[in-house]
């Protein structure tokens, strides 16, 4: 399997990244100026209020919302792959992601991780928090006080004794090692890691190097926090090109052939890919060359366009249709000129296979989250029934982030719960449409400024 990934930051005002797998979109992730993502941020605030209804209090953090911290208080959610940290019995997830059974704060400014959210905080009271999810919609930030310190092969857990390896490297040879490499790391009093898949590509002396790193910026926060005013920033989560770089540029799928190649628009954002990956092996560099932009380059801005769409055809005439409701995203599976062909049970369960691959994708590529139900066509042989649920399930494992899903039900319909980390492609560069009372969206005249200036170059 080819695998590119493009960063494309020229442009100040929207920063955009897309992982390419022979050739077609597999991940996508932007990021404007004015919507940068807030995940991963530490910030120091004030309680304004305690809800003992719906167990959680609510924080000033300095956004235009208050931040929510649930008692139920979880570390940073990560891409779902890795174990989770936080349980006694497990290994962390791999994130940007893991966090600790306690929260690192000074002493002043912890709090429990136990009991309910009256018995942790009062109002007034001042705590060191990470934003767990972006603001969107109506909904402030959710925070978390179990911080976790995320680098591209490590991440630091304050409050744990552990150093757990990701189960997503299962050779136990390979485990082996990396847990020797893991083992013979210095790390702050206090503190536990889990290393991530991408370790398996570095060397001891990188590793060594990230582990330090992570530690001096937890020793730096731990000294401002008590001093620091709330609501304040202790701690700005990593430029784009290196969070991209740490979330996406990880070792390929067993099985996949060929080395990753990274483009990066322009030559700056390439030198800062090259220093974030430091000597991984396997992974070319490239700066991006000549007056095309990258994506037009690629020729994949099309598709990136669609991800606006309602509709995603699929081969032979049948298609999806993507909606947004109150409570959760609907994908329906609609056969279109399918229904001709053969059968009924033939046609119910070709479309569906299909439908099973594309809807993952695009539950990745336009980071649906929340609620999400997907419609297939009814299929009434068991068989087939067990062929489509397979499928999608092994589509499905493909996704970076945590998600849970239920099994196909007696009308085939497949519920997923996702975990939204930022605002995806859907919220990001939209607005509400004022010409339906907000039954639909419209690209906002930045953005649509901003693609026809790509064009136009």
């Amino acid at each position: 399997m080819a695998r590119t990934l493009l960063i494309d930051v020229r442009d100040r005002d929207e920063r955009r990244a897309a992982l390419l797998e022979d050739g077609r979109l597999s991940l996508y992730q932007v990021e404007r100026e004015d919507e940068r993502t807030l995940v991963g941020d530490i910030l120091k605030g004030r309680v304004l209020r305690v809800e003992p209804a719906i167990d959680a209090a609510f924080v000033d953090v300095g956004l235009d919302r208050p931040g929510f911290l649930p008692a139920d208080d979880r570390p940073l959610a990560s891409d779902g792959g890795e174990p989770d940290a936080s349980a006694p019995d497990s290994t962390a997830h791999d994130p940007t992601t893991s966090g600790a059974t306690t929260p690192v704060a000074a002493p002043a400014l912890q709090t429990s991780a136990r009991g309910s959210i009256a018995d942790r905080v009062r109002v007034g009271d001042e705590v060191v928090v990470q934003v767990a999810r972006d603001p969107v919609g109506r909904k402030g930030a959710t925070l978390t006080t179990q911080i976790a310190w995320p680098g591209r092969t490590l991440v630091l857990i304050p409050g744990s004794s552990r150093r757990a390896v990701s189960r997503r490297i299962v050779d136990p040879a390979e485990r082996a090692r990396i847990q020797a490499m893991v083992d013979a790391l210095a790390l702050p009093e206090g503190c536990g890691l889990v290393a991530r898949t991408a370790i398996a590509d570095a060397s001891a002396e990188d590793v060594a190097a990230e582990c330090a790193a992570l530690a001096e910026a937890k020793r730096r926060v731990d000294a401002e926090a008590p001093s620091a005013p709330a609501p304040s920033v202790l701690h700005a989560e990593a430029s784009f090109v290196t969070r991209v770089v740490r979330e996406l540029a990880v070792r390929a799928p067993e099985g996949a052939a060929g080395p990753l190649v990274v483009v990066a628009d322009p030559a700056e954002a390439a030198d800062e890919a090259r220093a974030a990956l430091g000597s991984a092996p396997g992974i070319d560099v490239r700066a991006h060359a000549g007056p095309v932009p990258l994506f037009h380059a690629h020729g994949i801005e099309r598709a990136v366009r669609e991800l606006d769409e309602p509709s995603v055809p699929l081969p032979g005439g049948a298609s999806l249709v993507i909606h947004e409701t109150e409570a959760m995203w609907t994908i329906d599976v609609n056969s279109g000129r399918l229904r001709d062909r053969g059968s009924l049970e033939e046609t119910a369960l070709e479309t569906d296979l299909l439908a099973a691959r594309e809807a993952a994708r695009q539950i990745r590529l336009r980071d649906l989250s929340g609620l999400v139900v997907v419609d297939f066509i009814d299929c009434r042989e068991p068989a087939n029934r067990d062929r489509v649920e397979q499928a999608f399930a092994a589509e499905l494992a493909k996704d970076p982030s945590r998600l849970r899903t239920a099994p196909l039900s007696p009308f085939m319909t497949v519920e997923i719960t996702r975990r939204r980390m930022r605002s995806g492609p859907a919220r990001t560069g939209a607005e509400r449409c004022p010409c339906c009372r907000g039954r639909g969206r419209v690209r906002t005249a930045a953005a649509a400024a901003l693609a026809a200036l790509r064009d136009l170059r």
